[in-house]
């Protein structure tokens, strides 16, 4: 009889944690190219601070802004070598780090980070 209630004890506990995830999870946050559950960064590409790294990709380690202006230094990789001077938009996942960049035009930046590229 203990074991029989031990593994319906068990059973229902994994039962609220799957339906917990099911109901208040988003799985949008995880596609890499979707913003939604990230924070977003703008920074201009410098190539002279780009190297090419063990996996032959270029590793940017350069200086960004959020929205409000707010500068954090950020470590993204890159299939190809970025076009000097461009603008991008960086996706940042808590724990994952820079999960999408994309090229984006100056009149695409926040007001507050287009003052601090003039």
């Amino acid at each position: 009889m203990k074991g029989r209630m031990k593994f319906i004890i068990v059973g229902l506990f994994f039962l609220v944690i799957i339906s917990y995830f099911g109901v208040f999870f988003d799985t949008d946050t995880l596609i890499p190219e979707n913003p939604k559950g990230k924070k977003l960064y703008y920074t201009q590409i410098l190539n002279n601070d780009v190297k090419l790294n063990d996996n032959d990709r270029y590793e940017y380690v350069l200086e960004t802004y959020d929205v409000k202006g707010n500068a954090k230094d950020l470590t993204f990789t890159t299939g190809k070598k970025l076009k000097e001077g461009a603008f991008v938009e960086l996706y940042v996942a808590p724990f994952r780090g820079v999960t999408f960049w994309q090229e984006v035009d100056r009149s695409e930046l926040p007001e507050r980070v287009v003052k601090l590229y003039k």
